[in-house]
């Protein structure tokens, strides 16, 4: 009588000749590396670990691996920055794990996030001013909604594609720094 394999067994038993070349040995090294930084920092922001602990737990990873570089971790803070968002744990650790300087980009987020409210605050009194003109609605419980707006969605969209323009010219600076 034969043996039931498991389904386990049956891949082991079809790929046992199959190796990885060093390109993909190198690639799955750097998709390990990408996830444990994940992990690392998303647990910084969301306060389940310290800035010190962070700081250990990527020293070790860069021991591990032998990283010589901190583009990675760079990478990965600067990809997650928000300018919706307050950013001041992922400037830490751009400072603190990877020695970077990240003022400027800090205030690019700042000029982008005061023009924001500047424009909507302008944008809410235009309406207002519109409201009180063609409908004679007027008075402090008037509160536009600009997410119904057309004209403040484009210019929305204008303000946050120049804003990400200065904010990748600041990412690719700090970066190659």
């Amino acid at each position: 009588m034969g043996e039931i394999k498991s389904t386990l067994d049956l891949v082991l038993e079809k790929t046992k000749h199959l190796t990885q070349s060093s390109d993909e040995m190198q690639a799955q090294i750097r998709k390990d590396i990408e996830i444990r930084i994940k992990g690392m920092v998303q647990k910084y922001q969301d306060g389940v670990s310290s800035l010190e602990q962070l700081q250990r737990d990527y020293e070790a990873l860069k021991t591990e691996y032998k990283l010589t570089d901190n583009t990675i971790m760079a990478g990965h803070v600067i990809n997650r920055l928000d300018p919706g968002l307050d950013n001041r744990t992922l400037f830490e650790a751009l400072e603190h794990c990877c020695h970077l300087d990240s003022g400027g980009i800090a205030d690019v987020i700042n000029e982008y996030q005061a023009g924001y409210h500047t424009a909507a605050q302008s944008r809410m009194e235009t309406l207002k001013e519109s409201l009180a003109q063609k409908y004679l609605i007027s008075g402090s419980a008037v509160v536009p909604n600009l997410e119904s707006d057309e004209k403040w969605h484009l210019e929305a969209q204008a303000l946050t594609a120049a804003f990400e323009q200065k904010l990748n010219q600041e990412k690719d600076r700090l970066v190659g720094s």
